[in-house]
C-alpha cells in the first residue's frame, strides 16, 4: 500500500486539514428547509406590513448556530463613513436574561459604544433607533430558552414582553433559536405565539425509514470529499456508516467530531484513507465518555448497540422471531 504524504501532497498542514473538515457545511434537507424558512422571513417581510417571524428549535449539536453563521455571513456588516450597515443582526441571549441584561447585550453586539448605559427605557430606546440606522432586515437570535428562569423553570414573561415590543417598534422580523423547550415560552404568550407559529425543528439524522437512511450515508459522502485522501474511505457503506451511526446516534457534530478526529489520525499515521482501527481509536477519544456502550467500531455487528432502531422493528412479528443477530443483518442488507 503507498504511504501517503499528507502535507506535502496538498500543501497544507494537518491543522488546516482538520480545521477544513470542521468548517465544512453540508447541504442537507433539514438545513436547506431550515435556510429557505429563514429566507422566507427575510424576503416576506420586506413586502408586509407585519413582519414574520420563526422559531427555530434543536438540540446541542444539532446545527442551530452552524446555520445562523451560514445566513450571516451572506450578508456582511459593512463600516464606512456613512454609518454601519447590519443587514442580518445575530446575537445570543444571556442565561437568565433580565430586559436590562438583554437589551445590554443588544447593544454591544451591534456596536453601541454606551451599551451598558441608561435606564432600561432609554436603553430601550436607543436599541429600535440604533436597528432602524443600521438598516436591520432581519434579527437572529439565538438560545431562546434562556428566557426560562434555570432555577425555577419559569418563563421570564417581561422579558418576552419586551421582545414583542422591540418586534412591534423595529417592524423588523425575528428568528428565534434555542432548544426544544424553548417552545413553553411561547405557550404562556398568545401574542409571542401568534407572530412565531413558524416553527422549524432540527432532528438528528435516522437509520429508517430508508429515506432519512439515504440523507445521512449522502451526508458521510460530503464529509468524506472534504479529507484529502487519495483512497476512497467508503464512509457511507453500510457496514461502516451502521457503525457511525451508533457511535453518533445520527447528531451532527458528534459526525463531525468523530470522522475529523479519525482524520487527523490517519493524517498522523501517515494513512491513505480514514480506517475502522481510525474510527474506533477516535470514537474513544472524542464520545466514549457520553456513552455507557461498548466501541461500535470494535464489536461484532450481533453486538451492536442499535437502541434507536428497537422502535421500527417493535411491529415487526419476523424480527421478534429471530432476535438481535437477524436485526442487524436485516439493517445492512437494506
Amino acid at each position: 500500500m503507498r504511504q501517503y504524504q499528507a502535507v506535502e501532497e496538498t500543501g497544507m498542514s494537518i491543522n488546516k486539514k482538520i480545521r477544513h473538515i470542521e468548517n465544512t457545511i453540508v447541504l442537507s434537507p433539514s438545513f436547506k428547509q431550515a435556510i429557505a424558512m429563514i429566507r422566507e422571513c427575510h424576503e416576506r417581510s420586506k413586502l408586509t406590513t407585519e413582519p414574520k417571524c420563526m422559531l427555530l428549535i434543536g438540540n446541542t449539536g444539532y446545527g442551530k448556530t452552524t446555520i445562523a453563521n451560514h445566513y450571516v455571513g451572506q450578508y456582511a456588516r459593512v463600516v464606512s463613513k456613512d454609518g454601519t450597515t447590519v443587514p442580518v443582526f445575530y446575537s445570543m441571549i444571556p442565561s437568565n436574561a433580565t430586559i436590562k441584561g438583554l437589551a445590554c447585550r443588544l447593544l454591544e453586539d451591534l456596536g453601541d459604544p454606551l451599551y451598558d448605559r441608561g435606564t432600561t427605557i432609554n436603553m430601550t430606546s436607543r436599541l429600535c433607533r440604533l436597528i432602524k440606522e443600521c438598516k436591520v432586515e432581519l434579527i437572529i437570535l439565538d438560545e431562546f430558552q434562556h428566557l426560562i428562569d434555570r432555577d425555577s423553570d419559569r418563563v421570564l414573561r417581561s422579558t418576552a414582553d419586551w421582545l414583542k415590543d422591540v418586534l412591534n417598534r423595529t417592524k423588523v422580523p425575528i428568528v428565534l433559536m434555542g432548544m426544544p423547550n424553548a417552545n413553553s415560552i411561547l405557550t404562556v404568550n398568545p401574542q409571542l405565539m401568534r407572530r412565531f407559529a413558524n416553527i422549524c425543528e432540527l432532528k438528528a439524522f435516522n437509520w429508517n425509514p430508508v429515506k432519512e437512511r439515504d440523507d445521512f450515508l449522502r451526508f458521510l459522502i460530503m464529509i468524506e470529499k472534504a479529507t484529502f485522501f487519495p483512497q476512497p474511505s467508503i464512509l457511507h457503506s453500510n457496514e461502516i456508516a451502521l457503525r457511525i451511526f451508533c457511535a453518533t446516534k445520527g447528531v451532527v457534530s458528534y459526525i463531525k467530531k468523530l470522522i475529523s478526529k479519525a482524520a487527523e489520525i490517519a493524517y498522523v499515521k501517515n494513512l491513505d484513507r480514514v480506517t475502522t482501527e481510525a474510527l474506533a481509536l477516535a470514537y474513544n477519544d472524542e464520545l466514549a465518555l457520553s456513552n455507557t456502550m461498548s466501541n461500535p467500531f470494535l464489536v461484532d455487528h450481533e453486538n451492536l448497540n442499535i437502541p434507536s432502531l428497537e422502535q421500527s422493528f417493535h411491529n415487526s412479528s419476523d424480527a421478534a422471531r429471530h432476535g438481535g443477530k437477524r436485526r442487524v443483518a436485516e439493517i445492512l442488507r437494506r
